[in-house]
């Protein structure tokens, strides 16, 4: 994004029909930060992120959370809010997952959103996915959308 530019996006959310089912998140490099507060994992066409389990939960709230109102996801250099999440980026890893995220964003092709999983990870980590291919509708059913705001 350029300067003081605000762009904003629409994606498509999606939730497992039953609770605990997901795809795979498939092959990835992963960026951890020095406090292992987040994992960005970096795919083909695909962005995810594993919250330590204080955050996990609010965030899946607000962006997965069946809602009246569409959520909007506020995404700057600095911060990610949606809702009652806020958190503060930290580390260079944090800032690196989130221009990648960008770079996803910045395109045509439409996004989707989504958890994962990926088996060297411990049982029961989500990853929060976001995708330019949409999950297999066997196992997900759409949602709804969410906005996504770039400053």
């Amino acid at each position: 994004m350029l300067g003081d530019m605000t762009t904003e996006r629409q994606i498509q959310r999606y939730a497992a029909y039953f609770k605990g089912w997901c795809q795979a998140f498939g092959e990835h490099e992963s960026l951890t930060g020095e406090d292992n507060e987040i994992t960005w994992l970096l795919g083909d066409d695909q962005v995810g992120l594993i919250l330590p389990p204080e955050l996990s939960a609010s965030l899946y709230r607000e962006v997965l959370g069946k809602k009246q109102q569409t959520p909007v996801l506020d995404l700057s250099g600095k911060r990610v809010r949606v809702g009652k999440f806020d958190y503060r980026l930290s580390t260079s890893q944090d800032e690196t997952g989130v221009q990648l995220l960008r770079r996803l964003l910045d395109s045509d092709i439409p996004l989707h959103l989504f958890l994962t999983y990926h088996f060297t990870f411990e049982q029961g980590t989500r990853i929060v996915t976001f995708s330019r291919k949409a999950p297999l509708n066997i196992i997900y059913k759409t949602i709804g959308p969410m906005h996504i705001r770039l400053e």
